[in-house]
């Protein structure tokens, strides 16, 4: 009988033991150290980035919380000191000064008070324009215009910085016979470029008035193309048996200084828009 030679069947295991899952691979040092590193970077990185969102949160908070005290301390003041106001008041310009091209008072203080109650503090001073070449009672918004810039110019010879604001009267027909009286408040600011025009309300003026005005300016005038030789208010104080200054009250029921008052307002405001 011959014999066969079979080869003993050798087997892979396909599932590994428990004890070979769990063998690990030999690292070196230098992998160790940079796996911790990163590691490390990772947890520095989020305690960074959380340092800074509660850094940020509680600044915003802190803010808050002091503009309200702030507010709050504000209000107290300027209740037991209403004059705390002007100083506490952020948008002043104490080192400007605002020049009135006039000297008389109504006009002076009118502006002064319209500026103060817009800025807070403020320097408001006036200097006498010199006689201008118009017509003692002016005809028209362009007559106003050039007015008011003539008066802004000389004083510009005087004052350089700073804004100038000029006042000028005058009387306008925007229907047939409906005449009325208004004023004009314009300012200068030649360093920043700004020139802003406000008008205070109009005043009616009875067309029989303007009429004598007329007949009784001459026509030879010297001024006759920008107005008349006699101011309306000369004839208005007569016939209503008033101070000059005080017939446009009679008229509507609201002062010259109120009406010019609330013009300064309007231009302070105006201005101070400019500025922003």
């Amino acid at each position: 009988m011959t014999s066969q030679n079979f080869h003993t069947p050798m087997f892979s295991p396909v599932i590994t033991s428990k004890n070979e899952e769990n063998v690990e691979l030999p690292t070196s040092p230098s992998n160790e150290a940079a796996a911790d590193k990163a590691v490390k970077g990772e947890q520095s990185s989020g305690k960074a980035d959380l340092f800074n969102w509660m850094k940020g949160s509680s600044s915003s908070i802190f803010s808050m919380v002091a503009e309200k005290a702030k507010n709050s301390v504000d209000a107290v003041l300027t209740t037991l000191d209403p004059q705390m106001k002007d100083t506490l008041n952020p948008n002043t310009f104490d080192n400007t000064d605002v020049v009135v091209a006039s000297e008389k008072e109504i006009v002076v203080s009118a502006v002064r008070e319209g500026f103060q109650k817009v800025f807070g503090k403020g320097v408001v001073r006036g200097l006498e324009a010199p006689d201008q070449p118009f017509a003692a009672q002016l005809v028209g918004f362009s007559a106003a215009s050039k007015a008011t810039k003539y008066c802004i110019d000389s004083v510009r010879l005087h004052v350089v910085k700073g804004p100038v604001v000029a006042f000028e009267r005058f009387i306008v027909e925007p229907i047939e016979s409906k005449w009325y009286e208004f004023g004009l408040l314009k300012l200068n600011d030649m360093e920043r470029n700004i020139d802003l025009e406000v008008y205070t309300q109009s005043v009616p003026v009875p067309a029989t008035i303007v009429g004598l005005i007329s007949d009784d300016t001459p026509k030879d005038y010297e001024y006759i193309s920008t107005g008349f030789s006699i101011p309306v208010a000369h004839f208005m104080a007569s016939n209503l048996k008033v101070h000059p200054s005080e017939w446009q009250e009679v008229m509507t029921g609201v002062s010259q200084r109120s009406s010019l008052l609330a013009a300064s307002v309007s231009l302070a405001m105006s201005y101070k828009i400019a500025l922003e």
